[in-house]
């Protein structure tokens, strides 16, 4: 029984000294992914409606913000690089079926638990992006995998275990004033899924439970 024990704390050292040796500066990105197809819509106007021979949902050429949101609640994992310099770089993934870009916004509101909050009744108090710019180019025609980029996000004064509540739109009619034109696409648009890029300094997770 002692070589056991014994073998069980040379582990447990061996460990803790991995985990303290983690470094602080970053060791690569990490995509945190969320599938809309998993989200509930209120297709009960037509505008937002699942697309599941695509695995996402289809935006209606005359969907609106505020009114049709396609809400994308995350978690920041433990293993994120977290203080100065800290961001999430949020995209989607979509189908392309001409060179235009729909009128697609970002709206998110950052939560820091064990903080006081507000319990939201609109969108507010959420802070709201337009689409910056797509990563590929259009080829002129046909059906096109695109990942299209909004800003990025600060999450700098944030740690473990805080949530970025993400919500798409597409504002049609330019209702934000974030375009000063109308949706230039005429046609519905599939959007698969929204996810964003985020530093990582850690391989592994926090040393503590709520403690980075």
């Amino acid at each position: 029984m002692g070589s056991v024990d014994k073998s069980t704390q040379e582990v447990q050292r061996s460990l803790d000294e991995q985990l303290d040796n983690e470094p602080s500066e970053i060791i690569g990105w990490d995509d945190i992914s969320n599938a809309i197809i998993a989200a509930r819509l209120d297709t009960s106007t037509g505008r937002l409606d699942y697309d599941y021979f695509n695995a996402g949902v289809n935006f209606n050429s005359n969907a609106r913000y505020p009114d049709e949101p396609v809400v994308i609640p995350i978690q920041l994992w433990h293993r994120l690089k977290y203080g100065s310099g800290a961001v999430l770089r949020p995209h989607f993934h979509w189908l392309q079926e001409q060179s235009a870009v729909p009128n697609f916004i970002l709206a998110y509101k950052k939560t820091s638990y064990g903080t006081a909050t507000v319990k939201e009744t609109d969108f507010t108090n959420y802070t709201l992006m337009k689409w910056d710019s797509n990563v590929f180019t259009y080829p002129g025609s046909g059906v096109f995998a695109q990942i299209t980029k909004f800003p990025e996000i600060d999450i700098s004064d944030m740690t473990i275990s805080g949530s970025v509540d993400i919500v798409l739109f597409r504002d049609s009619a330019d209702a934000s004033g974030l375009f000063g034109a109308s949706d230039p696409v005429g046609t519905d648009v599939t959007v698969k899924y929204n996810d964003s890029h985020a530093q990582l300094n850690q391989e592994r997770g926090s040393r503590q439970e709520y403690i980075k």
